[in-house]
C-alpha cells in the first residue's frame, strides 16, 4: 500500500495495531546490536547486513530500495539500492533486517508465535519496525516544536538531518504522535504536506542555507559485491563439482559489470556534487 495524505489515519491506525510484535522484534534485534553500542544506528544496521552478506549497487529507481535475493543454495542476501538518497538508504537498512531476521524470531519464540503472510502487512511492520529503530528512543514531536521557523518543510529537513531519516517517514512518526496529542493543527499540516515532492537540488538549497548535512539527502552510489562474491567463492573451492554454485558465481559477474557501468553513469549524472 503506498501512503498518501488520504490513506495516513488508515496507516497509523494500522501501526498501533501491530506496535506489539513491532516491539517484540526490537527487542528481539537488540540483543545482537550490544557488540556495536559504540557505533552510529546506522553503522550498526549496516553491520547486521553485513552478516547476511550484503550486497550494494546503484539501480536508477527512485521507486526502488531494495530486496532480499535468494540464491539457488537457498542463502537470503539483502540488496541495497545505493542511488537512493543516503538518508532513504539507511531506512531500508532496518526494513530489510526485519524480513531477513524474522523467521528467526519466530524460531526463537514458543509454538503459538504468528507471523503474517500478508504481504501488505509484512511491509508495513517492516516500514514500521525501521521507523521506530530510528524514532524510538527520542522525542520527535518535542523536536520538532523546538524548531520555531515559519517554513514548514525547514522544521522538517532539521528533524531528516537530526534522526537521518527520510521525508516521509519523519511525517508519519510525527503525525502518529500529533494525533495522539490531539494536535490537529500540526495533523492538518502534516496533511496538506505529505503528499509534496522535492527533488534533489530542491532538498540541497534547504541544507545549504540552515548548514545541515546535505550529503545525507544524496546517494552514495557505492557497487560493493564481494561479500557475496567472497562466499561463493568459498563454496566453490569447498564444493567444486556441484553446479548451482557456478550458477551463482555467473549471476553476481553479470551484476558486477552491469552495475560498474551503471556506477560510472550515475556519477557523471551527479556532475561530481558527491
Amino acid at each position: 500500500m503506498r501512503i498518501t495524505s488520504e490513506n495516513l489515519d488508515e496507516t497509523v491506525e494500522l501501526n498501533l495495531k501491530i506496535e506489539r510484535q513491532v516491539e517484540e522484534h526490537i527487542a528481539y534485534i537488540e540483543k545482537r546490536l550490544i557488540k556495536w553500542r559504540s557505533l552510529p544506528l546506522e553503522e550498526r544496521a549496516y553491520e547486521i547486513l553485513k552478516e547476511y552478506n550484503l550486497i550494494e549497487i546503484p539501480i536508477p529507481d527512485e521507486n526502488w530500495g531494495g530486496a532480499i535475493r535468494k540464491f539457488a543454495n537457498g542463502i537470503a542476501v539483502p540488496i541495497i539500492n545505493t542511488a537512493q538518497p543516503r538518508l532513504y538508504q539507511y531506512f531500508i537498512y532496518w526494513h530489510e533486517i526485519y524480513h531477513l531476521t524474522e523467521h528467526e524470531e519466530m524460531d526463537s519464540h514458543p509454538e503459538d508465535y504468528e507471523i503474517s503472510t500478508e504481504f501488505d502487512l509484512n511491509e508495513r511492520k517492516a516500514d514500521y519496525f525501521a521507523s521506530q529503530m530510528i524514532f524510538g528512543r527520542h522525542d520527535l514531536y518535542e523536536y520538532y516544536l523546538s524548531h520555531k521557523h515559519n517554513d514548514f518543510l525547514v522544521n522538517v529537513a532539521h528533524c531528516m538531518k537530526s534522526f537521518k531519516a527520510p521525508y516521509k517517514a519523519v511525517l508519519i512518526q510525527l503525525y502518529q504522535i500529533a494525533k495522539k496529542n490531539q494536535n490537529s493543527q500540526l495533523q492538518e499540516q502534516i496533511r496538506l504536506y505529505f503528499d509534496k515532492h522535492l527533488s534533489a537540488a530542491e532538498w540541497s538549497a534547504i541544507f545549504h542555507e540552515y548548514a545541515l548535512d546535505d550529503s545525507l539527502i544524496k546517494p552514495s552510489l557505492v557497487a560493493n559485491l564481494s561479500p557475496i562474491v567472497v562466499a561463493i567463492k568459498e563454496q566453490i573451492e569447498a564444493h567444486p563439482d556441484v553446479e548451482l554454485y557456478q550458477d551463482n558465481w555467473r549471476v553476481v559477474e553479470k551484476w558486477a559489470r552491469k552495475y560498474s557501468d551503471v556506477q560510472k553513469e550515475l556519477k557523471e549524472h551527479w556532475n561530481g556534487e558527491l
